[in-house]
């Protein structure tokens, strides 16, 4: 059923911090700005029944927003699952408690290392130190004194989302030996997005790619069901390979192994992005413009609205043939194969493709290949 049940909301583009590797270093058309609240309470009052699910992020740092605890309030009040993500520096002790006190399901930290020095290297601006003494001070407050080791106990869910790179996979390592203690629920993995040529090689998934930078195909035109194996015969015998280009179908003891190629979540899942000046977007890949360095080429993508909340109510906009054409297109993904080709000039923006479809054209959205995600 084409229903809307996630809403995306950006209080704002503003972020406290300048990291190296974020798409806002890359914007020339793009203005910065906050949600204001008189829009805010438009889209809360207007929410479909249809949404079970609020989340509060975009590009910006969304405690950065004066009024987001407001915003996180009315958000629980519709009934939804909220949550938000941070990058932690502003998460003080009268923030935690504010955050704890609404009942929020979950909030996401970013944390892409877990030393001081590397970490510096990645959150340009932050300090390591302050943001692990955040985490302490929001642990014990969401924690009951009673059940300070029970997970399941606590009254607000900690997530923590993770761009792997290869200057930083040892420290994902350290993460995952350390999550329990942190009283981390789960963590979410997500590649690097290059946004230029200097970000291309730090990605750690060129293995998934020919020399073109295309999504293999499957290599053996048979089924494979394989049992467990210790991972370091794996690699001595240099199986990676199978489990990097899988075959026709690849299990594992009858669980099925598969990359998700031409599957695009937003789209299936009815997930819609709410951007900072109300303009609806149906994902987060076309939530700004931008760039993305992709086959050894830089590929310019414009940022897609099907309308703006201050106009339209969130279920017009939904319900409108266009974008409901749009996701018709997407959810049969009959684009034009650039993942494997962008041999073309066709391939250097998302405006059109060879097969004929119009802005915007999704057939060298990596999003939809299974490689980047969203909490």
């Amino acid at each position: 059923m084409d229903e809307l049940r996630e809403l995306y909301i950006e209080p704002t583009s503003h972020c406290n911090l300048h990291c190296p590797m974020c798409q806002r270093n890359h914007w020339k058309n793009e203005a910065k700005g906050a949600m204001n609240l008189a829009l805010f309470d438009k889209i809360i009052d207007s929410i479909p029944k249809s949404v079970n699910r609020i989340f509060f992020g975009g590009v910006g740092e969304p405690l950065c927003h004066p009024d987001i605890i407001y915003m996180l309030r009315r958000a629980k009040e519709t009934g939804c699952t909220v949550e938000a993500i941070t990058n932690g520096t502003l998460l003080n002790e009268e923030m935690s408690k504010k955050i704890v006190d609404i009942k929020l399901d979950v909030l996401w930290l970013s944390l892409d290392s877990m030393e001081e020095a590397s970490y510096g290297d990645i959150r340009s601006g932050a300090d390591f130190k302050s943001v692990m003494d955040n985490i302490g001070i929001f642990n014990e407050i969401r924690f009951h004194p009673y059940f300070r080791n029970r997970i399941d106990k606590v009254k607000v869910k900690l997530g923590i989302a993770f761009v792997l790179m290869k200057n930083n996979l040892a420290q994902f390592k350290k993460l995952l030996m350390k999550a329990q203690h942190l009283g981390v629920s789960e963590i979410k993995a997500m590649h690097l997005v290059p946004y230029d040529e200097s970000q291309a090689e730090n990605i750690c998934y060129e293995h998934m790619f020919g020399s073109g930078m295309y999504v293999s195909p499957g290599t053996i035109g048979v089924r494979v069901d394989m049992p467990f194996m210790d991972m370091r015969d794996v690699q001595e015998h240099d199986m990676l390979p199978l489990l990097s280009r899988p075959p026709l179908s690849l299990s594992v003891m009858g669980t099925p192994f598969s990359l998700k190629e031409n599957y695009c979540r937003f789209a299936r899942e009815g997930i819609a992005y709410a951007r900072w000046d109300g303009e609806v977007c149906p994902c987060f890949p076309l939530l700004h413009e931008n760039t993305i360095y992709q086959q050894n080429r830089i590929r310019r993508s414009r940022s897609c609205s099907f309308g703006n909340l201050g106009e339209k109510s969130l279920l017009d906009i939904w319900e409108s043939e266009t974008y409901a054409a749009f996701r018709r297109r997407v959810i049969n993904f009959e684009f034009s194969p650039c993942k494997h080709c962008g041999t073309c000039q066709l391939f250097d923006a998302n405006e059109s493709d060879c097969f004929g479809n119009p802005f915007p054209t999704c057939g060298a959205c990596l999003w939809a290949q299974g490689l980047f995600q969203c909490p």
